[in-house]
């Protein structure tokens, strides 16, 4: 990951904000797959989804491009405050920097897989075919790149969420323990638990899709925290 200066870093951070708090309206947006029976390609989708918009899923391929980009200046001034920090790259700087990279990769390759996949199966419904020949045609060619792509980004994720709590509690990161709740592996949790409990009351799976942003809100909430011991830093010198 390239080096960023000091005066670049809170600007970076806050493309980084932007950008990942965008990454998360887009999944929600492809969290929209029709409701109801019947289903086709394992549950992924139901074949109501033709009354989804279709601009729902280009929105979600352009975030990706937005969210890369975002994600790529973010996790570089972020690196690179935490270089200053432990004055050397140590061994979880060098994790962070491998998942950093993995991550603004697999940010846009998830969001464009998942996007033209769902466009494809949308119009295989909007055209006819029955779930059993959606199945048929379309389940592997689909099935194969998400399963890549979603393996691929919940590595990078991983990486990203343990090595930033590793660096809270180990004060590289010199903010309350308290933003590790809206980090990305806690938001994720607590996101996905309220999901279950909203669905299983109120009997409506639409108030959860508004949830499926949690690990990428908590990402955007790890580049706030670390803005703000950036801006603390340029005020104390």
């Amino acid at each position: 990951m390239p080096y960023a200066e000091k005066c670049k870093r809170p600007l970076y951070l806050l493309i980084g904000f932007v950008g990942m708090f965008l990454c998360g309206i887009g999944d929600i947006l492809f969290s929209f797959r029709g409701d109801g029976e019947p289903t086709a390609v394992s549950g992924m989708m139901s074949m109501n989804i033709t009354e989804v918009p279709l601009y729902f899923y280009f929105m979600s391929f352009f975030i990706g491009i937005i969210a890369m980009v975002g994600y790529f200046f973010g996790s570089r001034a972020m690196y690179s405050y935490c270089l200053d920090r432990l004055g050397k790259p140590t061994k979880s700087l060098k994790a962070y920097n491998f998942g950093a990279v993995m991550m603004s990769l697999g940010i846009f390759g998830i969001h464009s897989v998942c996007s033209m996949a769902l466009i494809a199966l949308r119009c295989a419904a909007e055209a006819g075919l029955s779930p059993e020949l959606i199945n048929e045609h379309f389940a592997l060619p689909m099935m194969i790149p998400f399963a890549v792509t979603t393996t691929w980004q919940t590595i990078a994720d991983l990486i990203a969420g343990i090595i930033y709590i590793v660096f809270v509690f180990k004060k590289v990161i010199p903010v309350s323990k308290l933003w590790l709740i809206c980090g990305p592996l806690v938001l994720y949790v607590i996101f996905n638990i309220l999901k279950a409990i909203i669905t299983a009351v109120t009997g409506n799976a639409l108030i959860g899709k508004f949830l499926s942003g949690g690990e990428t809100w908590g990402l955007a909430f790890m580049f706030l925290a670390v803005y703000f011991c950036t801006k603390k830093e340029s005020r104390s010198l």
